[in-house]
């Protein structure tokens, strides 16, 4: 991942081809010391692992996927849960046919681009286990 520019509080990056955008995202945050954030990014995958979570059985359902796509949209947030770094990540990318897949994104690995706006957030953001809906949320 590469910073093009810093303004204040924002950041705008560029991740190259065939990094993972999550991991990058979490190691530039923990770099910069972001607790609290939010981004939004357009570009080119070839490999992402997206999810839908279903609240009744607590659990995702994910997909796997290897072919270039095209990120039509790509934001979230950035808190901590104790030391860590969380990147809650959600997309929407388009095939070749401009037919949609989307939902929670665990993986995404930059196919042509990958342009990222993030911003820094006054403060900090702190995230735990809810044990009703069954995921790490906001406090």
């Amino acid at each position: 991942m590469k910073l093009i520019l810093q303004d204040k509080n924002k950041y705008i990056l560029k991740v190259g081809v065939g990094e993972d955008v999550m991991a990058e995202l979490k190691r530039f945050c923990k770099e910069q010391g972001i607790e609290a954030g939010v981004f939004y990014a357009i570009g080119a995958a070839k490999e992402l692992q997206v999810a839908w979570y279903d609240v009744d059985v607590k659990e995702y359902t994910k997909r796997d996927i290897k072919q270039e796509l095209e990120i039509i949209s790509l934001l979230g947030n950035i808190a901590m849960k104790g030391e860590e770094v969380i990147v809650h990540t959600h997309g929407s990318f388009s095939d070749e046919n401009m037919q949609l897949v989307g939902g929670h994104v665990n993986k995404l690995i930059v196919g042509g681009a990958c342009e990222i706006m993030l911003e820094k957030l006054d403060g900090h953001i702190e995230k735990a286990f809810d044990e009703e809906i069954g995921l790490n949320l906001m406090q």
